[in-house]
């Protein structure tokens, strides 16, 4: 009977790696002694995005509860030398001495239609010396994301770290819209972070599934245009004048994929700088976009059939 509970437990935290084995997202590292991931973002954002995207990565904004906090985060500091010496943290509910690095009031944010409302509205950061201080928190700066080990997610049917993965037997693949827009190389290293990858659509009836999730999801705050949604397609751009090919991720011509319809009088290189590929929300057709304008995007994680 022991021998059989072992080999019971054994399976079942096989099916959970991120109990088992303390595997997360591959962009976040983990700390034994917090039982704890963690990563830092390097680049520079107001305080109300910095919440959003670490929700968008299955964590929070890190709230330091011990000094084994505040050393694994001036671990990840040291690797960037050059990033300043502030970053945003969760707020831990206590009084703490202003940073006072900016006037209440920045007249370019001010003109610009980017202050917050509120100018008087604080956050907190934590400093490179360990000090936990606060600062208005329309400033942008880099900032720290944490979720403990036991709080991390992984979904077993989809293979992924991540919530809100859903499983469409007919085609044997999952799909998220993840609630952030980004650029296409953002896109792709998020949906590759958490174990999948941008969005290939490999048939017919694939198109199909594509376009009845986009229509039932709501809008992507941020996104350049709601009904377009970013896909693991793009392009060398053309130095010669010679014809644009769109490949997959994979390195697969369209039609090696399986799919290769394009929305009405599309690819048209729009201003001569579009080189990835999107999905219309319409007909489930691509369309190509600027690679560097904000979109939504779909990620995508083949099931293995048994």
């Amino acid at each position: 009977m022991e021998g059989y509970i072992i080999i019971t437990l054994l399976i079942i935290l096989s099916a959970y790696p991120c109990l088992s084995g303390k595997s997360y997202r591959s962009d976040y590292v983990f700390n034994r002694k917090t039982n704890a991931f963690y990563k830092l973002h390097t680049e520079s954002t107001a305080y109300r995005e910095a919440e959003a995207a670490c929700r968008t990565e299955g964590a929070k904004l890190m709230v330091p509860s011990s000094p084994l906090d505040i050393a694994q985060a001036h671990g990840l500091f040291k690797q960037f030398p050059d990033l300043g010496d502030q970053f945003w943290i969760g707020d831990d509910g206590r009084q703490h001495e202003s940073a006072e690095e900016q006037p209440i009031i920045d007249l370019d944010l001010e003109n610009s239609g980017q202050i917050e409302q509120n100018p008087t509205w604080t956050c907190d950061l934590i400093t490179r010396t360990g000090d936990v201080e606060t600062s208005h928190c329309y400033r942008k700066l880099p900032f720290v994301c944490k979720v403990n080990a036991n709080d991390a997610p992984y979904d077993p049917q989809c293979g992924v770290y991540a919530n809100d993965y859903e499983y469409f037997e007919n085609v044997g693949s999952c799909y998220k819209i993840p609630r952030a827009a980004y650029t296409w190389n953002q896109a792709y290293a998020e949906c590759d972070s958490v174990g999948a990858h941008l969005l290939v659509i490999n048939s017919e009836v694939e198109s199909d599934v594509i376009k009845n999730i986009t229509h039932s999801k709501p809008a992507v705050d941020g996104s350049k245009y709601a009904w377009f949604f970013l896909v693991g397609l793009r392009a060398d751009k053309s130095v010669d004048g010679s014809p644009i090919i769109f490949k997959t991720i994979f390195g697969q011509s369209l039609k090696e994929a399986g799919f290769e319809k394009w929305s009405e009088n599309e690819p048209n290189n729009s201003d001569g700088k579009e080189y990835c590929g999107s999905v219309f929300k319409t007909d489930g057709k691509y369309n190509d976009v600027d690679c560097t304008d904000l979109y939504g995007f779909i990620c995508e994680k083949e099931v293995n059939k048994r």
